[in-house]
């Protein structure tokens, strides 16, 4: 009888494997019989805002606004949550205090911007500059001769340098002006926003005397926005005009007037 020569790593009597059975092929890290973990979920993107224990109402109105206005949304997610966390769920109380405080802000944002309106219109440029040319034209006739204007052009130096920086302190003004009353119709358009989406969210929900106190107040709101909007767009005319007489004031202070005092030194003027 011969010595069976075990075979390597053979500890010992193992049972025999099922000769029709195929040979089990090992697992990386497979330590016996320890139980297969599940495998871990991947890691989940972060949350938007609202995705927490808000009020249903208030995610409702955050996915309404996701999906109907997505690039108010990705600019002000944050405001608008807060917005929506303060007036839901609506009460008449809220409704009719809504946007107080920016429409009060705004009202005192809107005096600047007539202001400066008021000063343009009343430094009377365009009037003085032409004065200014007009003083330029030599006299042909014998009328114009005797009732000549005395000014001439070199005294109207100083009320031209003057003008223009008025006009110049004037756009910088402007530009102050303009960009606070443009943010407060910003914050004021997220309020009219947030009335609209509650609005749809409960409509047949809300009793007509509610009801038709959000519509007048978002009616009020949107108002206010198209006010500043266009108290905007005529400060932008009003500035695109001082700019142009900026230049013609500097035109002729700095070539109508050197070339008018060189002939008449040459004329022996």
């Amino acid at each position: 009888m011969s010595d069976p020569t075990p075979k390597a790593f053979d500890f010992g009597e193992a049972p025999a494997a099922d000769a029709g059975a195929q040979p089990a092929v090992p697992k990386a890290f497979d330590f016996g019989d320890v139980h297969e973990v599940a495998p871990a979920p991947p890691k989940s993107a972060p949350k938007a805002l609202f995705e927490s224990e808000d009020h249903p109402a208030v995610r409702d109105a955050m996915a309404t606004v996701r999906t109907d206005y997505p690039a108010l949304f990705a600019r002000a997610e944050p405001r608008l949550l807060a917005l929506f966390r303060r007036i839901l769920p609506v009460k008449l109380a809220l409704v009719t205090d809504w946007a107080e405080a920016p429409l009060t802000e705004q009202a005192a944002l809107l005096q600047p911007i007539t202001d400066l309106v008021r000063t343009f219109s009343d430094m009377a440029v365009p009037a003085l500059l032409e004065d200014a040319l007009a003083s330029c034209q030599a006299p042909t006739g014998l009328f114009d001769k005797l009732f000549s204007r005395s000014a001439t052009p070199a005294q109207y130096k100083p009320k031209l340098v003057a003008s223009r920086a008025q006009l110049q302190r004037l756009i910088a003004d402007s530009d102050v002006a303009s960009g606070k009353l443009e943010a407060s119709a910003q914050e004021l358009t997220l309020h009219a926003l947030a009335l609209t989406v509650v609005s749809q969210l409960l409509t047949g929900t809300m009793d007509a005397t509610l009801l038709d106190v959000l519509l007048q107040r978002r009616t009020l709101i949107q108002q206010a926005v198209r006010q500043a909007e266009l108290s905007i767009l005529q400060m932008g005319q009003v500035r695109q005009q001082a700019a142009d007489l900026i230049g013609q004031v500097s035109s002729f202070l700095s070539v109508t007037l050197p070339a008018i005092e060189m002939a008449r030194t040459q004329n022996g003027d």
